[in-house]
């Protein structure tokens, strides 16, 4: 921790985050610099530990409440290591928040957007189911829906995935695939909650198979760069990280081509 002349202290969290404390205020404040905007506000919190919980999700929020996130993005301020470039054709990862209205370009093409089927703003608040159309996304690929404020992944299962899971059993705390052999109601789909189990950051898709910093061995499945955190292509958590449970199911039900999030049942 370090003071500076204006007797605020200074906590650093991570690049682009850190705590800090006003002579004037009993509270912790947030300070984060997102794609270089900086935010600072009263996390309205005395204890250190829920500060940070607050922090994380406040970031959460700013980096999916109304943007696109693509994981071909060149900008080198946004990459995790220093890990070999990955080749764009096998990574698919297709970032889409619900929120957003017209068309996206991700990976060097446009996907349009049923803006339509959203909810207003204050009825995804309340809990409001939402829809998300399905066709668009190829296997491989990967959506970001919001719900309850929530980024929820979507992710196109291939089969090839789904075969390398059993190889991963003695790595995961939960072999059991409990909701299905995707996690969800739709063997070809897996419906989480994209928020880390661990301080609520958001894990980063990583679907390719090939060797990683953070795992030799990695056969697809999800990272999270704040404190490393690892889990499989169907969330299940990794032995010895951070992140003591598997990433959230949230209630859903398909048809046809149709992924209503909030709604359990038809």
């Amino acid at each position: 921790m370090s003071k500076n002349k204006q007797g605020k202290k200074h906590i650093h969290i991570l690049d682009g985050m850190s705590l800090y404390t006003r002579d004037k205020s009993p509270f912790y404040w947030g300070y984060l610099n997102v794609e270089g905007e900086i935010h600072k506000k009263s996390l309205k919190t005395t204890d250190k530990k829920e500060a940070e919980r607050l922090l994380f999700d406040w970031k959460n929020e700013l980096l999916y409440s109304d943007k696109v996130e693509s994981e071909n993005s060149n900008d080198s301020n946004k990459k995790v290591s220093d890990s070999p470039k990955v080749d764009n054709t096998r990574r698919k990862a297709l970032m889409i928040t619900s929120s957003l209205m017209g068309a996206v370009t991700v990976a060097g093409f446009a996907v349009p957007f049923l803006s339509a089927w959203n909810p207003s703003e204050k009825a995804k608040a309340l809990g409001a189911s939402v829809k998300f159309d399905l066709s668009k996304l190829e296997p491989g690929a990967m959506a970001v829906v919001e719900w309850r404020r929530t980024p929820i992944f979507v992710v196109h299962q291939t089969p090839k995935a789904l075969e390398n899971l059993p190889k991963l059993n003695e790595r995961v705390t939960d072999p059991v695939l409990s909701e299905g052999v995707a996690r969800s109601t739709n063997d070809k789909f897996t419906v989480l909650k994209g928020v880390c189990t661990h301080l609520s950051c958001a894990p980063k898709y990583h679907p390719e198979v090939e060797p990683k910093p953070w795992d030799a061995t990695w056969l697809g499945g999800f990272f999270c760069p704040c404190h490393g955190s690892m889990f499989d292509i169907v969330g299940r958590v990794f032995k010895g990280v951070p992140a003591p449970t598997n990433l959230k199911v949230p209630p859903h039900n398909f048809q046809g081509n149709t992924l209503t999030i909030g709604e359990d049942k038809t």
